[in-house]
């Protein structure tokens, strides 16, 4: 696994990253830290203008100014947000080897989710948001 301690998808120092964010992650034992890191720096690498800040205490990426995605390290397990629409139930087939509900995927440092299942998950709300987008321009015409 590559180190992310440091550098972001950019190749830039870390500490580029919201304070919130870095502190949040400096909190989390190690082998979380990297976990997360490692689905941050993915998050970003599929779409480097979210930006990134946290909503109620979760570290969350915007697109557009709406709430993409999420992550969490809790008690017993990670969790990927999906907060609004419909992704996750959309895509809950691919999701079965977790627990899920609408909102958030389950997992843990020993069954982390996939890259490529990651990547659509991000690839989709962003998508969705884009078609909101869309549908509410037409509304307002």
């Amino acid at each position: 696994m590559p180190n992310f301690d440091s550098v972001n998808t950019k190749g830039e120092n870390f500490m580029n990253a919201p304070d919130e964010i870095l502190n949040y992650l400096r909190r989390l034992p190690p082998i979380e830290q990297r976990a997360l890191k490692s689905v941050r720096h993915l998050i970003l690498q599929l779409a480097p203008t979210l930006e990134e800040r946290l909503s109620r205490g979760v570290p969350f990426f915007y697109y557009k100014g709406k709430r993409a995605v999420g992550f969490r390290s809790s008690k017993n397990h990670l969790s990927f947000f999906i907060m609004d629409g419909r992704v996750l139930h959309d895509l809950r087939e691919e999701l079965s080897a977790y627990d899920h509900s609408s909102t958030v995927v389950r997992f843990t440092v020993a069954n982390p989710l996939p890259d490529k299942l990651i990547k659509r998950l991000v690839l989709a709300r962003i998508s969705e948001i884009e078609r909101q987008i869309k549908k509410s321009k037409l509304i307002a015409s």
